[in-house]
């Protein structure tokens, strides 16, 4: 283990603490940090300076700890080695939260005040209460401060609020007095990316997305159709873009492979080199900056178009950088982004929202239009009741209807109902995921024209394929084969089920999709 400058900067600048040891009962933890800090900072700065970010600081720093500590501690009865453990952390480390930030099993940290920290698991979550979470605001406030300052931020009174990150793929949100009460302390949610590569038989065996939805997806990025992924905080989104991403990487075979990726903190854990088809993964990491000269998602992705992408990921946004996106997506660029959404096809008006804050003048269907071609499918994630995460829906948008979109329901998780303790709490959602609908003619015939293998599509939407695919191929086949019944394809009259017309209004946005109509069909398609 060793320390950054950061954590050098937070043992020299020695920052008080007004904190007593819970149970230390025979003396002042508060006095003995104090001094323990103070002497360290003021005798051994330059020491320690030169043994920064090497793994020999740790040790030094605790040899003098240790030093300093019994001088604090002479004639006093204390477990030397818990005080020195502790003390370190205060100085160095991050506390009590250190062992749960480089716990793997942890997703997600939240501060409400001082006295309350929740630790969340995929299964469960803790709590830290009272004696067992900060002493004081001060004591806490210290802590997420050099937390935040791992991400190059600063909190104080005058920038309160405050968005950083803690390593690569870990994020930090805080905000603190005064606009929280200074009694209460810092308010904190701490995400944490998992850094372990996720595998297409976790993402099946959990019941995340079925190997058909899975396939689907990778060929959509493979072959140049753009998508979006929509749910709120903690459905998955990043989780699914790595997963999709890495196998980009090992399925697509075209000269240019190019991916560049925009984030506002390095969270995407993606391959390396490609083993199948032995060359490094062609992958170009930006990062957004903050004040003072800042470097937005806009502008990263007005400069993308100039570094030859084949795919461009703005990994989530939150602003008009979704009008830029949309705009890439319309010449020529594929696109996978994320955002914040209530559903599938209400995702298409949550995206012209965002467009509007780029400050454009376009009238609200011309955007909606834009949208609509720039991610022809859309990925609703969520998490459930029992914490776990699901794909509930895929959805092809395929024109506008009275203000809304209309498509096809092309994937959907079906709840079929639940598990409860003795207590009535829910412990496990019991549901499976349904194929409803086909893909359009103009999708099918779009992703056959930029490569897609005929086989696989044939296989996950046959319905398209018997429109499709010519009818001769299938009579040819027929005669060579003597028989029809070994050709797997029929006639156009013999075709897919009717499309499953799915709409949304800006305002009033219903969650199944609507069955128009044939007398009053007068969708508008989206070239």
């Amino acid at each position: 283990m060793s320390i950054s400058s950061y954590e050098f900067l937070s043992i020299i600048q020695a920052k008080e603490s007004t904190d007593t040891a819970p149970g230390s009962g025979s003396f002042d933890y508060a006095s003995v940090l104090e001094q323990v800090r103070s002497s360290i900072a003021a005798n051994h700065a330059q020491e320690l300076s030169a043994a920064l970010d090497d793994a020999e600081a740790a040790k030094a720093l605790k040899s003098l700890i240790m030093k300093y500590t019994t001088e604090c501690m002479a004639g006093k009865d204390y477990n030397r080695e818990s005080l020195v453990e502790r003390i370190y952390e205060d100085m160095a480390g991050l506390g009590i939260l250190t062992k749960y930030l480089y716990d793997p099993t942890v997703e997600e940290i939240n501060i409400n005040d001082y006295r309350t920290i929740e630790i969340i698991r995929p299964d469960h979550t803790e709590y830290l209460c009272e004696e067992e979470a900060f002493t004081s605001p001060a004591a806490e406030l210290d802590i997420v401060k050099r937390m935040v300052r791992m991400g190059g931020m600063l909190l104080d009174a005058q920038t309160p609020r405050v968005d950083s990150f803690i390593g690569n793929g870990t994020r930090i949100s805080a905000v603190s007095p005064p606009i929280t009460p200074p009694e209460q302390g810092v308010i904190v949610s701490i995400r944490k990316q998992n850094k372990n590569r996720i595998t297409r038989q976790q993402l099946i065996e959990s019941g995340t997305a079925t190997a058909d939805m899975l396939d689907f997806l990778t060929a959509c990025l493979c072959y140049g159709v753009s998508i979006g992924t929509a749910g709120g905080t903690g459905s998955g989104k990043s989780t699914l873009m790595a997963y999709l991403l890495n196998s980009y990487i090992t399925n697509n075979e075209d000269n240019n492979n190019r991916i560049y990726i925009i984030e506002d903190s390095r969270e995407l854990n993606l391959l390396d080199y490609d083993d199948i088809h032995d060359r490094p993964a062609r992958v170009l990491y930006t990062l957004t900056k903050p004040e003072p000269n800042p470097v937005t998602m806009f502008d990263l992705i007005v400069s993308s178009l100039r570094f030859h992408p084949a795919l461009i990921v703005p990994a989530e946004v939150r602003d008009g950088a979704a009008y830029q996106a949309a705009i890439a997506g319309q010449t020529g660029h594929t696109i996978l982004t994320s955002f914040h959404a209530d559903g599938a096809s209400d995702a298409y008006n949550r995206l012209v929202a965002l467009c509007n804050m780029a400050g454009t003048t376009l009238p609200a269907d011309r955007i909606l239009k834009m949208c609509i071609s720039a991610w022809p499918i859309m990925v609703f994630q969520k998490q459930l009741k029992d914490n776990s995460r699901r794909i509930t829906e895929i959805f092809e948008v395929t024109g506008t209807f009275e203000g809304g979109v209309v498509g096809n329901y092309l994937f959907r998780f079906i709840t079929d109902g639940t598990e409860r303790d003795d207590n009535g709490h829910i412990t496990r959602i019991v549901g499976h995921h349904e194929k409803l609908d086909e893909i359009s003619d103009k999708l099918f015939r779009r992703m056959l024209e930029n490569g897609a293998p005929k086989e696989l599509l044939k296989r996950l939407f046959p319905g398209t394929a018997k429109l499709v695919i010519p009818a001769k191929t299938a009579k040819a086949s027929a005669t060579r084969k003597k028989t029809s019944d070994s050709v797997g394809l029929e006639s156009p009259e013999t075709s897919a089920k009717p499309r499953t017309r799915a709409a949304s209004k800006p305002k009033a946005t219903p969650k199944e999709p609507i069955e128009t109509p044939d007398n009053k069909e007068t969708g508008e398609e989206v070239s």
